[in-house]
Formats: C-alpha cells, sequence, structure tokens
C-alpha cells in the first residue's frame, strides 16, 4: 500500500521543527560544554581578583558550574562562585590588593572582588541571605547588592544581615552609600562611621547614630575582632577542591528563584540540568517563579507554524501544447 505524499504545507512545518528541536539540541551540548568546563580548576578570573579562603571555622560549599565541592582554608574562589555557609561557620576570602569579606553563619552569596561590576553598573558581588562583613582600602571603589539595596563607596569596614526582606547595614568603619532599589524608591542614604541603617519593604528606613542592642547580640562572634590578614600564608600552595559532585535542585534554589537580574544568568549555565528528570520536574513544578526557564522546558510552545500554502487553482492545459486533431483533406484518403 503506497501512502499519500504529504502535503507541501505539512513538509514545510516538519522540516521546521526538527530545524528548531535541532538548535534547541546544539544549545544544550553547547551549554553543556561551556558548563563542564568551568571545573573548579579553571581559572576564568584575572589573577588580581581571585581570593583565597584564609579561614574557615565550621563548613561551608561552594557551587562552580555543574559542581559543588566543599570549602577549605587554601582553596581559590573565582568570580560567580556561589558560597552557602553552616550555622555557627565563618568563612574568609581575601584578596591581594588587601579586601576582604567574612561571610556568617547561614549565608548565602555569589562572589565577586568588591570591586567588580555587572551589566548596569551594580556591583557583582551579591547577597542572598545571612551575614557579610566586606572590608577594603579607600579608593578601592568596593561594593556589593542584595535584593532592593546596593551598599557601594564603601571605604573601610561595613557589616551587612540580609533577612528575609530585611536589610541591616553597620558602618563599623568608614563610610559607603547605600542604594535603595525597592519599587517606587530612588534614594540614596550616606553611612558615616557608626551609623546603622534598617531597611523593610513597607516602613521608611531607620537610621541611627548606633546598632540596636538586638543587632549587636545577633552580631557573629567573630565579627567583634579583627582579624589578621593571611593572604600570604596561602598565596604560594594552592588547595585543590575535594569530594567534587553534582548538586540537587534544593541546593539552588533560591537563586533559581532570586529577582530576575540574578537568576537569568543560570539558565545558560545549568541548561544541562534539564536531563535529570528530578531537577527538571522540581524546575518545572515551579515555573511561575522563574519564567524565563519554560522556553528551554517546553520547546514545542515556541515553534512558529508556517501558514499553508494554498492550493494551486487547476490549469487548463494550453491549447497550443495540445497535438491537433488531423484535417478534413488529411483524414480522406487520396485517389489515385
Amino acid at each position: 500500500m503506497t501512502r499519500s505524499p504529504l502535503p507541501v504545507g505539512s513538509r514545510s512545518s516538519m522540516r521546521r521543527r526538527l530545524v528548531f528541536r535541532c538548535v534547541i539540541t546544539l544549545a544544550l551540548l553547547g551549554s553543556a560544554q561551556l558548563a563542564g568546563a568551568a571545573t573548579p580548576k579553571s581559572n576564568v578570573t584575572a589573577v588580581g581578583r581571585i581570593g583565597i579562603i584564609t579561614i574557615l571555622q565550621g563548613g561551608a560549599t561552594v557551587i562552580r558550574g555543574l559542581s559543588q565541592f566543599e570549602a577549605a582554608e587554601g582553596i581559590r574562589l573565582l568570580a560567580g562562585d556561589l558560597i552557602r555557609t553552616q550555622p555557627n561557620s565563618l568563612l574568609r576570602v581575601e584578596y591581594p590588593d588587601e579586601c576582604s569579606l567574612e561571610a556568617g553563619p547561614d549565608t548565602q552569596l555569589q562572589l565577586s572582588h568588591p570591586a567588580e561590576k555587572k551589566r548596569g553598573n551594580r556591583p557583582a558581588l551579591y547577597l542572598m541571605q545571612g551575614w557579610l562583613k566586606l572590608g577594603c582600602k579607600a579608593g578601592a571603589d568596593a561594593s556589593l547588592a542584595s535584593k532592593d539595596l546596593d551598599v557601594v563607596g564603601v571605604s573601610g569596614v561595613i557589616v551587612i544581615r540580609a533577612s528575609g526582606e530585611s536589610r541591616a547595614v553597620f558602618a563599623e568603619q568608614g563610610t559607603a552609600r547605600v542604594i535603595k532599589r525597592r519599587t517606587g524608591e530612588a534614594a540614596t542614604i550616606t553611612l558615616n562611621p557608626g551609623d546603622f541603617l534598617v531597611d523593610e519593604p513597607g516602613n521608611a528606613s531607620d537610621m541611627q547614630a548606633r546598632p540596636t542592642a538586638a543587632f549587636m547580640e545577633a552580631l557573629p562572634r567573630a565579627y567583634r575582632d579583627t582579624l589578621p590578614f593571611r593572604y600570604s600564608m596561602f598565596v604560594s600552595r594552592a588547595v585543590e577542591p575535594q569530594n567534587q559532585r553534582t548538586f540537587a535542585y534544593a541546593d539552588v534554589e533560591p537563586w533559581l528563584n532570586a529577582e530576575a537580574s540574578v537568576r537569568r544568568q543560570f539558565v545558560g549555565l545549568w541548561m544541562r540540568k534539564v536531563n535529570d528528570p528530578a531537577f527538571r520536574g522540581l524546575l518545572d513544578r515551579d515555573l511561575a517563579m522563574h519564567p524565563e526557564w519554560d522556553r528551554i522546558l517546553h520547546p514545542e510552545k515556541y515553534e512558529v507554524e508556517e501558514p499553508a500554502r494554498p492550493h494551486s487553482a487547476s490549469v487548463k492545459p494550453d491549447a497550443a501544447s495540445q497535438p491537433r486533431p488531423d484535417s478534413p483533406a488529411e483524414s480522406v484518403p487520396k485517389s489515385n
């Protein structure tokens, strides 16, 4: 039994679907190669902007590319690394220019040198939640970002706590500027030494001359001391990451559901994770929180259908091309 040939429009539509699926496949493969190349041994950061873990109390995890590993003193950290500390932990990162940052307990942040900027001139160092103590010399143009609030122009030492939607900033030494980014607000507040600012949604920013008793009581104990600079102890001996392994959805859920300017960067980096059924299922379940993944999870929704070509009208054969009937003279036999 012979099959009827597909109409021209159907064949064209099938070709377009095939090409579209090939593009998605190539994108997945390309992303996998890029993400796979971002192993802990790769150096994609300028040498002067590579941080070294110089103090670690308790436990912490580093997520880089498609893998995660346990933090340890002496490990080099690169721009873009995601840091997660455990309760009662302290992780100190130092840079060659004597900038340093200390991540306190239950803290999540995206690492970068404090002077690095992203598109739109926003700070590249991003605090998702927890405690961060940042110290840089004058003129370093240090800064950090968090949801709805950025701290820029840091000269000296500042401490910031991100808890839920609340932000508290303490200018322990030196000065800084706080840029409020909540909807409808475009305020810049200058902090002088000792100033303390609390910013919460729905309330006006509360500026005080000194930190509250509650803030000081919750302050990590290690933050009360000035820790010695230990960069020179580790600069000549690199420590390789251990126990490298993949990560689960729960490990990166806060980043997948972060503010749009933060979470979009992970679509290309983690695209290969859609091949993990468990990760894909949870990613699809929470799609409303990260709609940019819809095109990756459901590419068929974005296929463009070609309009079917109209059937061409029957064309009568050209009369000139038809054989002419014999003329009467030619149809009568000639008599001898």
